[in-house]
């Protein structure tokens, strides 16, 4: 298995900004590791020749399902194999993909083409507030929504600071809590790991129900004590919060 990662715009021989510390981590451990210029990709350049069939494992910046499929291409004509196909990054990375096989585990969402009168549905469902995000993301600081009527005020906000809304809208049921009991884990393989060691009962549960080659899981604690799941993401483009990077290659050795 190789790692690939975007290389750094004004040092070639670095990865790109916030991975270098894991690429370094990753070349350390001994993992088999590759940059590309993400600019060249996206310009329609190939990137470098793999091994014939080697796996390979993108580490990087978020893409569109469209994007990464585009990467894909490139991997195969470079005589790899990715390890995450498209059909299973766009399932971890779209909200709506994922919800169905773990809606009992998460708080309530309603799902809205990007035009909807998302304040007059919510409305007639009884609800006073949500918590607004996209497929994808949320906006820091003003995705929790206390007044339905400043629904439009987020979604411009969105647009101003992502450049588009991904995908559509989903709003989410607000829940209460615990501060600083967030945590995440990633699944690799079918295996769950956690930064501390300890993997919760529930993300055993999640490992069992989604196949998916590499993932991370989200969870907090509800003030009721029960845990909960925030997000599925795409291991491939999640960030690492809590894990050092030793610890997080460390699932690939």
């Amino acid at each position: 298995m190789k790692l690939l990662y975007p290389k750094a715009m004004l040092s070639p021989k670095e990865a790109d900004d916030i991975f270098n510390t894991e690429y370094l981590a990753a070349k350390e451990a001994g993992i088999q590791t590759s940059l590309f210029s993400l600019e060249g990709l996206q310009m329609g350049r190939r990137i470098p020749p793999f091994a014939e069939g080697e796996s390979v494992l993108y580490r990087g910046w978020m893409m569109t399902p469209s994007e990464y499929a585009g990467l894909c291409e490139q991997i195969v004509q470079s005589n790899g194999v990715p390890m995450v196909s498209p059909k299973d990054y766009e399932f971890c990375h779209y909200l709506p993909s994922w919800l169905p096989k773990l809606s009992e585990m998460t708080a309530e969402t309603i799902i809205f083409p990007e035009n909807a009168d998302i304040v007059g549905e919510l409305r007639l469902r009884g609800w006073t507030g949500c918590f607004l995000k996209d497929y994808v993301k949320s906006i820091q600081g003003a995705s929790l929504v206390t007044d339905l009527n400043r629904i439009p005020e987020v979604i411009a906000k969105m647009k101003q600071f992502r450049g588009r809304i991904e995908g559509g809208l989903c709003a989410r049921r607000i829940e209460e809590y615990e501060p600083a009991s967030e945590r995440r884990h990633f699944v690799f393989r079918g295996i769950p790991r956690s930064a501390d060691g300890h993997v919760p009962a529930l993300v055993h549960e999640i490992a069992r129900r989604i196949n998916s080659p590499f993932y991370s899981i989200d969870t907090i604690m509800r003030r009721d004590g029960v845990m909960r799941v925030v997000e599925i993401g795409d291991g491939q483009v999640s960030d690492l919060k809590e894990w050092a990077p030793e610890a997080f290659v460390g699932l690939f050795v």
